[in-house]
């Protein structure tokens, strides 16, 4: 295993076995490695021709790292190809983020920067972050890179601050903030005769990336600058697409070569020439391409396709038949896994993913589910069987069910984040109001009260049979009338009173009364509020209970059939309790969602 520390770094990182080092009497060469950086579900009609109304196709947003060694100098360079889509989708601006909902089923898990951890790299080991273009599939999340020099093409600024303003459709939205002027360099106009002159010039010194130079043409391609000047990487302006669109074109070794050729073309059925380049209407009927100027981007691709028939390996960035290769699954950083969403099966891909969508919805999709349709294909499709009967059957609404599974994904027992913030934006998407996600929130953190209920019939025990119980309570009379008077107010705040709470009020009414307050807050919310409709109902409530009760992480029976009992006296039918105990059951598929992919990762 080789070994190498980052120029502005000590820390040690792992270079993944796959790409081997390079002698460096040999000629320069750079490593590529792949990196997964997000998916997202693109309409192919308006990207390919013909292509039904319908079809649909999750793909990846692919990222690279690129690490060069000057041969002459030792110099080591990190440089990164593209971002991917930026984990929090909140943080694009508004009219991205509407554009972002016509691509779900998306996922940002992994980002960039867990990729790069999975080889043991973060951020700050990044000297350059090289963009194929400023869409927002590509720029990723730019702060996380506060020490890295961005790199864009020609036309790009121009993009971000507004001044191109001929682009149509949903996709063509940018930001005027995205990454610092004063750590990004702008290629020079590849259609221009200008040079650079003075400084920037001769400031290039050996083993360092020089971005400063005029374009040039090399194989094939018309327009490229070989940035370290030794053959090793060049970066190659790709137009048509959209304006400062460029890719790279890598030297890996033994004589093999790697194009990256971000948005060039989105499907490998194009560069085959068995489909066209799409174009569909807007709502105002004109003619949108995902190509800002689709006859230069039909020249890029005939270029592209030159390459691959000389033997260079030609990688889009949402190249989907590229990631579900098996093979190439060791090329990603780290021997990461792709999240594919099946390598072994006779099923086709398509049919499973579907299969999910179709039973669970699309909120309900996370990349977990590719490994273990990966690996299990019947343990996919069983899992989707069971998970799906509680939505067929509705005997509780779909509000009710994320509510349910609220409940259980954020007791304190489990905390299953990835669940929680599923089934959050699953409840309010079927309509439950902030408010009320908060009362349940507010409902399962009363969990920890168990404690008591479980601990302080035990100590009662251990003190009659050590013969200090008696002597204990005998002078408590006195406090007589205030355990009643908490007694009569559990009662009315909460509407029942059990003989468990007995022992509890008499050894420490103090904190009786602090939990009274603390679990009464969601009860008392209706009649301070006036009997607002936000509120959910007693039955609804009884029902949270009996769902963290029932979960296997706690499975506390004598809360279990007391909020039964009480359920039952608001209203709740048999078959509701059923549909509870059934949600409750599905935390089992989270051995599958956190254990699988973490096995995945050491599939060869």
């Amino acid at each position: 295993m080789r070994m190498s520390s980052s120029s502005n770094s000590q820390q040690a990182v792992q270079i993944p076995p796959s790409y081997p080092a390079e002698d460096s009497q040999r000629i320069a060469t750079v490593q590529v490695h792949a990196l997964s950086a997000g998916h997202l579900t693109l309409p192919e009609q308006h990207f390919v021709h013909p292509a039904s109304a319908s079809a649909r196709n999750t793909v990846p947003s692919l990222a690279f790292l690129i690490l060069h060694n000057s041969a002459e100098t030792g110099r080591k360079s990190r440089i990164l190809f593209d971002l991917g889509l930026r984990r929090d989708l909140d943080r694009y601006s508004e009219p991205i983020q509407r554009h972002a909902k016509t691509r779900q089923p998306l996922t940002t898990d992994p980002d960039v920067v867990k990729s790069l951890a999975a080889g043991g790299l973060t951020p700050d080991d990044i000297d350059y972050v090289i963009y194929s273009h400023v869409h927002w599939d590509h720029v990723g999340e730019p702060r996380d890179f506060s020490n890295s020099t961005f790199v864009v093409g020609y036309g790009a600024k121009g993009l971000l601050h507004g001044s191109s303003t001929s682009l149509r459709g949903g996709h063509s939205f940018f930001e005027s903030d995205l990454i610092p002027d004063s750590r990004t360099i702008e290629l020079l106009d590849p259609d221009s005769n200008n040079q650079y002159t003075g400084n920037q010039a001769q400031s290039h010194k050996a083993g360092r990336p020089n971005f400063h130079q005029p374009w040039k043409q090399y194989l094939n391609l018309p327009q490229t600058i070989d940035i370290f000047q030794d053959g090793s990487l060049y970066i190659v302006n790709a137009p048509g697409h959209l304006p400062g669109h460029i890719n790279l074109l890598a030297s890996t070794g033994d004589g093999q070569k790697v194009y990256l050729a971000g948005d060039a073309c989105h499907d490998r059925r194009i560069l085959r020439q068995e489909k066209d380049i799409g174009t569909w209407l807007d709502a105002e009927g004109h003619t949108c391409c995902i190509h800002a100027d689709r006859m230069e981007a039909e020249k890029t691709i005939e270029r592209i396709r030159k390459l691959e028939e000389q033997g260079v390996e030609v990688i889009f960035a949402h190249d989907v038949e590229w990631e579900r290769e098996p093979s190439n699954a060791k090329r990603f950083l780290g021997r990461g896994y792709i999240l594919t969403l099946i390598m072994s099966s006779t099923t086709p891909q398509t049919d499973l993913h579907q299969e999910f969508i179709s039973a669970l919805g699309a909120h309900a999709w996370n990349p977990s589910w590719a490994s273990i349709a990966s690996l299990s294909p019947p343990i996919f499709s069983a899992s989707i069987k069971m998970a799906s009967i509680p939505k067929q059957k509705a005997h509780l609404s779909p509000k009710v069910q994320s509510l349910i599974s609220i409940a259980v994904d954020s007791a304190s027992t489990h905390l299953y984040i990835p669940g929680i913030q599923t089934h959050i934006k699953a409840a309010l998407a079927a309509g439950a109001t902030i408010a009320e996600v908060m009362e349940v929130i507010e409902l399962t953190s009363t969990l920890g009260i168990h404690a008591c209920n479980v601990g302080v019939p035990l100590l009662v025990e251990v003190m009659r049979e050590e013969g200090v119980y008696e002597g204990y309570v005998s002078g408590m009379g006195e406090g007589e009338g205030e355990r009643a008077r908490l007694r009569e107010e559990f009662r009315v705040k909460r509407g029942y009173w059990h003989g468990f709470w007995e022992d509890f009020l008499r050894l420490d009414p103090e904190f009786f009364e602090a939990y009274l307050e603390f679990s009464t807050v969601p009860w008392l919310r209706d009649a301070e509020g006036g009997g607002s409709a936000a509120m959910l109902e007693p039955k609804i409530k009884e029902l949270i209970y009996c769902a963290f009760d029932a979960a296997s992480t706690h499975l506390y029976k004598p809360g279990l059939k007391l909020h039964m009992t009480n359920a039952i006296r608001y209203g709740a039918a048999p078959e509701e309790i059923m549909e509870v105990l059934e949600i409750a059951t599905l935390l089992s598929l989270h051995t599958l969602e956190v254990a699988t992919p973490i096995l995945a990762q050491h599939v060869k």
